[in-house]
């Protein structure tokens, strides 16, 4: 209606309401607008009206996100940085910790312990076995003395938001998490939305890798298909069907509960010392902290535990060769991990069960609370004690039995098995370098840090040992005197751009309970078992392998950093880099790389050579070793 034909008042004027017709009705959208507007914000701080800004983000209160956080707050002490754990209770250190692993895996190579920076750190202050309570502690002290850190505790990701072409993440939804009275943790009520310009996975589910939508593998995917199971194997396209089936999803390594004992009976060895009786290894390290490590005989050939594992291995739990470590220096009590818990995938938990998050998982697994729960079960078991009791040694010299004889486990005030808060997962996901390559049989071509690379490390000169390997890989000469002369390294590619040095066994802790056996006898270790060209291939690293940058990116979030379980091993080289020393390696790089993007603008995926060299200075200047 025009304006000309609007009633005029009694008094010969119109109303103002007609009057400004036009002006009123304008007003009325904008004020429309704006309420759709704070609406939006409000649904987007969530309930709590949270959102939070900072310049890196780094999710995971492993190691690995310690020393991610640690090493950025050092290089860039004017950016600011949070640490989001996602675990049920507030500690840091995850697996380490709150999971109960309190016995550092190290292997040393020419006497020297070859993680250095902030492991090497830690290491020092704690030694190899440590009180988990004490280290979460430690942990928390070093990020306090960083002003630029903040930690946000127990939040898990419920969503991330990102963009693409190119993909770029811009935020995490963060909501609560609580252990409900069995342990199994849930989500809360608190909704927080974080920004950030850089991403860190330091988890060891690779949750924010996968929820990102990066093309992930996961378990053993890559392995060659002859020595994958028939349900792991890919289906060819044309029988594939849109039905979720087993076929295609690969299995992943054996997971750990952790557990309480009390009752074992150790030598007395002095500081630094180690003393092997029969087939158990007692350690005492120089700062007081007492482990045992062994028992393959036992394994071997014990009838009780023999029984124990032909009974219930096929019902996914087995005793292996322990390692323990005292709960603190002095302590009576002992965390244990022995118990193989079978068919767990690290990526599936409860309270994701009926959405999106929730992974296609085979129909012969579990998710991680619900094993953790079945796991804590077996514990009760009296055939489980009877088989641990087993674990057990007499020293010859003077007759005293030493070992688990009397062990009995540690419960607390409603009598349930005092266990680790969080599985001990070994594998979980893995990242390729081309998501259009993934494929059975990738393992030495679709990763940046390849089994062939960590076989056939070089020893610092240029070149592999002398072990007289044949095949493919680290292939050894012989001279007409029959001498060895030593083959190029196969970690030579990764000098140029190496961020650090991974080292340990390539120790894989069965995929199913078949994996126990060889020819119908119990045999650890099972890495020869489940892949028999192994040792033709190289078998055990002889040398540390340099850790390329590339495995901690991917084109398909340029600014993510996977220093975690993600990172970009394949799942055989994996089984080396895969221990806290060689993770913590990765999240200082990662730390150092997150530092160098937010300080210059710049995205971690794109990186050159320039900005890799920068990395690499910046890690030698925080204690890094990044030479043989």
């Amino acid at each position: 209606m025009d304006n000309k034909t609007w009633p005029l008042h009694e008094n010969g004027y119109r109303p103002w309401y007609f009057a400004g017709g036009r002006l009123f009705t304008f007003l009325l959208l904008i004020l429309f607008l704006l309420s759709l507007l704070l609406l939006a914000a409000w649904h987007d701080a969530g309930v709590t009206g949270r959102v939070e800004q900072y310049d890196i983000v780094i999710y995971g209160g492993s190691f690995a996100g310690c020393a991610a956080a640690r090493t950025a707050a050092l290089v860039a002490p004017h950016k600011s940085i949070l640490l989001v754990v996602p675990d049920p209770v507030p500690a840091l250190g995850s697996t380490g910790t709150i999971g109960g692993q309190n016995f550092f895996d190290l292997r040393r190579w020419r006497g020297q312990l070859v993680a250095k920076g902030s492991f090497a750190r830690w290491y020092g202050q704690t030694g190899q076995f440590y009180h988990p309570g004490t280290m979460a502690t430690l942990l928390r002290a070093d990020l306090a003395k960083h002003d630029n850190i903040s930690i946000l505790w127990c939040h898990d990701i419920e969503a991330v938001d990102y963009t693409s072409h190119p993909r770029h993440i811009a935020q995490l939804v963060l909501r609560e998490v609580f252990p409900d009275r069995n342990g199994v943790t849930r989500w809360g009520s608190d909704v927080r939305r974080v920004k950030g310009q850089v991403f860190v996975d330091a988890s060891d589910d690779g949750r924010l890798t996968r929820l990102a939508g990066v093309t992930t593998t996961s378990g053993r995917y890559d392995w060659p298909a002859g020595y994958l199971d028939d349900s792991e194997r890919e289906l060819p396209q044309e029988q594939k069907t849109a039905r979720i089936t087993t076929a295609g999803l690969a299995r992943q390594q054996a997971a750990t509960l952790m557990f309480k004992v009390r009752g074992v009976e150790t030598p007395p060895p002095r500081a630094g010392r180690v003393l092997t009786i029969g087939d158990l290894t007692f350690t005492r390290d120089p700062r007081g902290g007492l482990g045992i490590a062994g028992g393959s005989r036992t394994f071997r050939e014990n009838p009780v535990v023999r029984a124990f594992n032909d009974h219930y291995a096929p019902r996914g739990f087995a005793l292996k060769p322990l390692n323990a470590a005292s709960d603190g220096r002095d302590s009576s009590q002992w965390w244990v991990n022995a118990l193989v818990v079978f068919n767990v995938d690290g990526r599936a938990c409860l309270r994701d069960r009926g959405t999106s998050r929730y992974p296609a998982v085979r129909e012969d697994y579990l998710d991680v609370d619900t094993a953790r729960l079945k796991a804590r079960e077996m514990l009760k078991n009296p055939a489980f004690l009877e088989a641990l009791r087993q674990f057990s040694t007499v020293n010859p010299a003077t007759g005293q039995r030493y070992g688990f004889a009397r062990a009995e486990l540690v419960r607390d005030s409603r009598g349930e098995p005092v266990v680790g808060d969080i599985l001990y997962l070994r594998e979980t996901i893995h990242l390729p370098l081309d998501a259009e390559k993934v494929g059975h049989g990738t393992e030495n071509t679709n990763y940046a840090l390849t089994a062939e690379a960590c076989q056939g490390a070089g020893d610092g000169s240029g070149r592999t040992g002398t072990r007289g390997r044949t095949g493919k890989t680290g292939a050894a000469k012989l001279t007409a005197n029959n001498s060895r002369i030593p083959s190029p390294a196969a970690d030579a590619a990764n000098y140029p751009t190496r961020i650090g040095l991974g080292y340990y066994a390539m120790d894989i802790n069965a995929y199913t309970y078949r994996d126990l056996k060889q020819n119908g006898v119990y045999t650890w270790p099972v890495t020869g078992t489940v892949r028999p060209d192994w040792e033709r291939q190289g078998g055990e690293p002889q040398n540390p392998v340099y850790l390329p940058y590339r495995m901690l990116v991917t084109p398909r979030a340029e600014n993510l950093l996977v220093p975690g379980y993600a990172t970009g091993a394949s799942s055989l080289a994996w089984a080396e880099i895969r221990v806290i020393p060689n993770l913590c390696v990765l999240g200082d790089a990662a730390g150092a790389a997150a530092a160098r993007a937010v300080l210059y603008g710049e995205a971690p995926a794109r990186f050159g050579p320039a900005q890799i060299s920068w990395v690499q200075q910046t890690l030698r200047r925080m204690g890094a070793r990044l030479e043989k």
